[in-house]
């Protein structure tokens, strides 16, 4: 036996120690493999015989809800949902009422899996891993209601202060003659004091030098379950005691037609 051979068939006996097939009724199994997800925690399926002899493979939602209970919802953000569902279109997995699937012919079952499994480990690290921070997911938010909304504005805009200091704002709008120019900043954890002292230094160095300016700052008031969540009114005073506007998230659309201007 070569080595490449021993190798794989030490994978393969191993494959069939770690993974769990149980049958849950006549025609459903459950599937426990032994591959992680970005939680640590084992990758589970479930396999359905259909009469036609088809197998439909799904993950019963456990993807999408097992990253929507980390802060992460595909919904929120039509890019968001435009990359999960191009990823999932590379391996031939639908998305349906929440779960990943795909139903094939009897015999395709192996590969189908693999597909499935595929699809799992990568929609899990494109957002989890690559995207881990619900500061860069309420940035994208916040990016897709201005372009819902077609209000075009510039991001991570940096302003060089009188001091050498660089401030950033997330969004710029341009402005023209007496429509003032608007400056957006985003606070993925509204209710942090410190944070929001820092963006508050941010905009009032920037008015120095920018006069003819608009500031805001989107709050982000909606938790990781779609909740809304109060924002403390100490932090909403903060920005309206110095002209700032504050904006809860649930609340964007009452400026609309201001950043359309």
């Amino acid at each position: 036996m070569t080595l490449a051979d021993k190798l794989l068939t030490d994978y393969v006996n191993w494959y069939k120690k770690e993974a769990k097939f149980k049958d849950l009724s006549q025609n459903v199994i459950r599937i426990e493999v032994p591959f992680l997800d970005s939680f640590s925690d084992e990758i589970v399926m479930y396999a359905i015989k259909n009469k036609n002899n088809s197998i439909t493979l799904t993950d019963d939602g456990w993807t999408l809800d097992n990253l929507k209970s980390n802060g992460v919802t595909i919904s929120r953000s039509k890019n968001r949902k435009r990359i999960f569902t191009n990823r999932l279109n590379a391996f031939g997995i639908t998305e349906k009422d929440g779960e990943l699937t795909t139903t094939v012919e009897y015999k395709y079952f192996p590969t189908a899996k693999n597909r499935l499994l595929q699809a799992i480990l990568a929609v899990n690290d494109m957002f989890m891993l690559s995207k881990n921070t619900t500061k860069s997911l309420f940035f994208e938010d916040v990016g897709s209601f201005l372009e819902e909304n077609h209000i075009r504005a510039t991001e991570d805009i940096s302003i060089p202060g009188t001091s050498g200091i660089t401030f950033n704002f997330d969004y710029l709008i341009s402005g023209y003659k007496d429509i003032p120019t608007r400056f957006i900043k985003t606070l993925s954890n509204p209710n942090n004091s410190l944070f929001a002292k820092a963006a508050l230094t941010d905009i009032l160095q920037t008015r120095e030098i920018r006069e003819n300016s608009t500031f805001y700052v989107f709050l982000n008031d909606i938790s990781s379950n779609d909740k809304e969540v109060q924002i403390k009114p100490e932090i909403e005073e903060l920005f309206s005691e110095k002209d700032i506007k504050s904006v809860p998230f649930t609340k964007r659309d009452s400026v609309v037609k201001e950043l359309i201007a």
